[in-house]
């Protein structure tokens, strides 16, 4: 992350590196970034860099809580459901939220993409688990709602659930994200469709052999 000081930068100044950062991180990737050309472009010296960031591991994990806290702010509100009806229609209506989000918002999109590299890179690891840990808890209070109306199923412990839809999560995403490349909107959304049903094939209550 940034070191304190850089709270305390002039605002403009802040914005500049950031704004580079951001589009450098979406275009190239973690790995294929430079952080040369983010400091060259934004007007920083490698000296004054180093005085708010160690490099370029603490600027990409600064660009993604940023984007992390656009993201949070899609799924925040969450009222407790009516019934199992009311549960996967609310969570419905989250997901779509959350797609029109990345949607009017390709940068934040690839940004996320990227995140994956942030799970693989030991350098990341505190940047994966910032972004990781307020998600999960989220997700961990809404299948809890879920359970109390019989929405989702109670036949394998919580935490493999948990587990496990997190990880269909990171798997959608890649693939949401090749759809919407080769096939633009309409691709992007019959896919999300798809993924959503995935998700409550795995999650909801029902009888089962």
């Amino acid at each position: 992350m940034a070191r304190p000081r850089f709270d305390k930068l002039d605002p403009a100044r802040r914005k500049a590196i950031l704004e580079v950062a951001a589009e450098e991180f979406a275009e190239h990737g973690f790995e294929g970034a430079s952080y040369n050309r983010i400091l060259e472009r934004a007007g920083f010296s490698k000296g004054v860099a180093y005085y708010y960031f160690e490099g370029k591991e603490d600027l990409y994990a600064t660009v993604l809580e940023l984007t992390l806290e656009g993201l949070l702010g899609q799924v925040a509100e969450w009222t407790p459901p009516r019934d199992a009806e009311d549960f996967w229609s609310q969570l419905r209506r989250t997901y779509v939220t959350l797609l029109d989000f990345l949607m009017s918002d390709e940068r934040s999109g690839r940004l996320l993409h990227g995140m994956s590299q942030a799970r693989m890179n030991p350098k990341l690891q505190g940047a994966w688990l910032r972004f990781e840990a307020p998600l999960m808890g989220w997700l961990q209070r809404v299948l809890a709602d879920g359970r109390k109306v019989a929405a989702v199923r109670t036949d394998v412990p919580e935490g493999l659930l948990l587990a496990a839809m997190m990880g269909m999560g990171q798997a959608t995403d890649f693939w949401l994200l090749e759809q919407w490349e080769r096939h633009g909107e309409r691709g992007l959304r019959r896919g999300a469709e798809q993924a959503f049903s995935l998700f409550m094939d795995l999650a909801a209550d029902r009888p089962r052999a």
